[in-house]
């Protein structure tokens, strides 16, 4: 048993050794047969590069495929568009042509005549004048029904030799009438006004029909876009009041024929001030009183009808209630006119306050100075004043200027939820009345209110 076990242990040591060497010379082999590669630096770039520019030129090759067939394919689109255009205007381009032969045969079979041709309106309106009279006068007696169509209005001659084609033709311009031939038929206002409505020219003849008022409503009612208005925010609302009227009469009646709720303010003591606020008041619009107040600067005289800061308050109640009474009825204010030393007197401007509340009629503030006391006066009276806010539209005489200065008031409307600014009648009455009546159809479009102060009481 000993010995088996000795022979067994040697055998097994021996197998291990030889598996051990077998082992060992398979991984000799395996080297042996992996022999090393030695890459050359530049080959390897050379063939990384024909291989980059062969992608290269691939990938070029597929954009330029593409962009041709986009380019086919919207040629395609426009010659398809383009067919079906031509399709549609094939029957009217057939209804000009045909006639054409009936006119070839007029001039051989009548001697002595001009030809006629279909035209164009300026064409045929040049060939009418140089037709003689005998061949106008049958064109003259075709019923209103047949002057629609051109055709019609040739000759007798040419009707007579009509084919049954031509006479198809005919027809189908009754049907539809060329935009082109409408202008032939100014002759008659009536039959001129049905056929516009389809017409090319469609503005340009219904205002030579409308009357001029009408004209005016439609042109305002039409925003042009011409001055890039903002659109209106916060409710804007714009007071417009317009001083110094009272000197004349006819620079009054610009201001008062504008187109929105505007207010006129009087000066008193005028050769015209009661004249130029009867025709603010024909026109409907509101009438204030331009009070005259003394200023700081002691060397400008107001005008007549003024209060000064040495008056008593007896003295400024009388002088400011004989002043609303010269305007007439329908006073609804007043504002000062310069009227900074008065302003700045709580208690000067106190009494023109106690006038304003007895009178029934509200107190705008020009705010001619920023030390002025009328807001602190209306407080001791729990009284409710206006005062301007916004630029003067009208510092520089120049229409960009005012353009500039109505900007800054729509600008301040929207931020504040409303402008009270002011011009002066004769100051600016060449240029703003227009700027604003012009304006207007486009400030309403954005949605801007226009207001007078007694309508936001």
């Amino acid at each position: 048993m000993p010995e088996s076990r000795t022979t067994r242990k040697s055998s097994a040591t021996q197998k291990s050794s030889h598996t051990k060497k077998r082992t060992a010379s398979r991984k000799g082999r395996s080297k042996a047969k992996k022999p090393k590669v030695a890459l050359a630096r530049n080959k390897v770039i050379l063939l990384s590069g024909i291989i980059s520019v062969i992608c290269v030129c691939a990938l070029a090759l597929n954009i330029l495929l593409n962009t041709s067939a986009e380019i086919s394919s919207e040629k395609k689109i426009q010659e398809i568009q383009k067919t079906a255009e031509i399709a549609k205007t094939m029957p009217a381009e057939g209804e000009k042509e045909l006639p054409k032969p009936a006119i070839k045969h007029e001039t051989k079979t009548v001697a002595g005549k001009e030809t006629v041709s279909v035209k164009p309106a300026a064409a045929k309106q040049a060939s009418e004048k140089q037709a003689s009279p005998a061949k106008q006068a049958p064109a003259k007696q075709v019923s209103p029904a047949k002057q629609s169509s051109p055709a019609k209005q040739a000759s007798p001659v040419r009707q007579e030799s009509k084919s049954s084609q031509i006479q198809k033709s005919v027809q189908a311009e009754k049907k539809t009438p060329v935009q082109t031939q409408k202008p032939a038929v100014q002759s008659q206002p009536v039959k001129k006004a049905e056929s516009v409505k389809t017409s090319s020219n469609q503005n340009s003849q219904i205002a030579s029909v409308t009357p001029p008022k009408e004209q005016e409503q439609i042109q305002q009612n039409v925003p042009r876009n011409r001055f890039a208005i903002p659109q209106a925010s916060n409710g804007a609302t714009v007071v417009i009041i317009i001083d110094d009227a009272g000197r004349s009469v006819e620079n009054t009646k610009r201001y008062a024929s504008l187109p929105f709720p505007i207010t006129i303010a009087v000066l008193p003591k005028l050769p015209q001030s009661r004249a130029c606020a009867d025709a603010i008041r024909a026109a409907g619009k509101e009438v204030i009183l331009h009070q005259p107040m003394q200023s700081m600067n002691l060397n400008l005289d107001p005008g007549p009808g003024k209060i000064t800061a040495d008056m008593s308050t007896y003295e400024i109640a009388a002088i400011v209630k004989q002043n609303l009474l010269e305007l007439g009825p329908g006073v609804k204010g007043m504002n000062n006119h310069e009227g900074s030393q008065v302003t700045s007197n709580v208690i000067k401007i106190g009494t023109v306050l106690d006038v304003c509340s007895e009178m029934g009629v509200y107190f705008l503030d020009s705010r001619t100075t920023a030390a002025t006391q009328a807001p602190q006066a209306a407080l001791e009276r729990d009284m409710h004043i206006f005062e301007k806010a916004g630029p003067y539209l009208d510092n520089d005489i120049d229409r960009a200027k005012m353009l500039e200065r109505m900007r800054e008031t729509l600008a301040y409307a929207n931020r504040h939820g409303r402008a009270i600014v002011i011009g002066h009648v004769d100051k600016s009455v060449k240029i703003l009345p227009d700027l604003l009546s012009e304006m207007y159809p486009e400030m309403k479009a954005a949605g801007y209110r226009f207001a007078t102060p007694s309508m936001l009481r």
